[in-house]
């Protein structure tokens, strides 16, 4: 016979810091973001026609990239504050990761084109107006700044908000490399720097894209989340009195803050009079030792639910659960 024991307490106790910015803030802020990042894209646009400047047109594909992602992000946060529902049980803060993945596989994008689009414009080197490519640069850069400051609090406790936030620093670093390009253009019309700048930034763009697609796959194919080792959490509940073995463990996270673990837990007969106790135990170790807030434990006094007897086959289980 199982016994079915659910630790339904929500504190949290997370080994995360947390930012003082408020949810809605955040949004205003994200909103902010989005028009500020819709007029440099459309100053440069204007600009890199006018100066046929591939690097400025480069840059305001990069922004208009960033004003999608600021769009997605700022949807995504509202989305993921509406209530849990009968449907949608764990609610929708996933909306965030999901988030999360469209910006970076749309860098990804981006970056391939520029790529391409530069190696073909260093092949045939053309003229540029580097006076108008320098204004624009130092517009694109001031608004890019500004951006980045508007979300850089937010981007320590959001996945999604550190999406944004990296295509704005990205796009930063971008203008300092056209303003630059555009002084050596107008001194010594070096008109090769233009393609050449663009390739460095679409081989960043594709570096530092990576990190942030490995770890929103991560999340949404329910990994482990980074920091907890699934065998010493084992080892320690099975170190406790009254604790047989430990299996059927899984650990995930729903937006990289959040942690969750379900697991079943053989315990001694001796046990049966004090699972309550037991139970509050077990689970106030795991919160505050491994920093899950989220605690699901199935007590078993001898038969797994699937018919495996969980006290023989330890072992088993703990290859399963590497």
């Amino acid at each position: 016979m199982t016994t079915e024991n659910h630790d339904h307490d929500h504190h949290h106790g997370h080994g995360h810091s947390h930012s003082h910015v408020s949810p809605g803030t955040s949004e205003r802020r994200l909103a902010l973001s989005l028009v500020l990042n819709l007029v440099i894209t459309l100053a440069e646009v204007a600009g890199g026609l006018l100066s046929n400047s591939l690097a400025l047109l480069s840059d305001a594909v990069h922004n208009l990239s960033d004003a999608s992602s600021l769009g997605i992000s700022w949807l995504a946060k509202r989305i993921s504050r509406m209530e849990r529902t009968p449907a949608h049980s764990f609610g929708f803060k996933r909306a965030e990761v999901l988030a999360s993945l469209v910006n970076t596989v749309a860098l990804f994008g981006i970056g391939l084109f520029l790529l391409v689009e530069a190696a073909r414009k260093f092949l045939h080197p053309e003229p540029v107006g580097g006076g108008i490519m320098l204004a624009v640069a130092v517009v694109g850069l001031l608004g890019n700044l500004f951006t980045a400051w508007l979300l850089h609090a937010g981007s320590k406790d959001s996945l999604n908000i550190r999406s944004a936030y990296l295509h704005i620093v990205m796009d930063a670093l971008s203008s300092v490399g056209v303003i630059a390009a555009a002084l050596l253009v107008m001194a010594f019309r070096w008109y090769w720097l233009d393609p050449l700048l663009t390739l460095a930034v679409s081989l960043y763009v594709l570096r530092e894209s990576w990190p942030l697609l490995k770890t929103s796959i991560h999340i949404l194919m329910q990994g482990t989340p980074e920091g907890i080792r699934i065998e010493s959490l084992v080892e320690e509940m099975e170190a406790q009195p009254d604790v047989v073995d430990m299996h059927h463990v899984h650990l995930w996270t729903t937006d990289g803050t959040e942690v969750f673990l379900e697991a079943h837990v053989t315990v001694c007969e001796e046990a049966r009079s004090h699972t309550d106790e037991l139970l509050a135990r077990l689970s106030k170790r795991i919160r505050e030792g491994f920093g899950i807030g989220h605690v699901t434990l199935q007590f078993e006094f001898a038969c797994c639910v699937g018919g495996r007897c969980s006290g023989l086959d330890t072992l088993a289980s703990r290859e399963t659960v590497k």
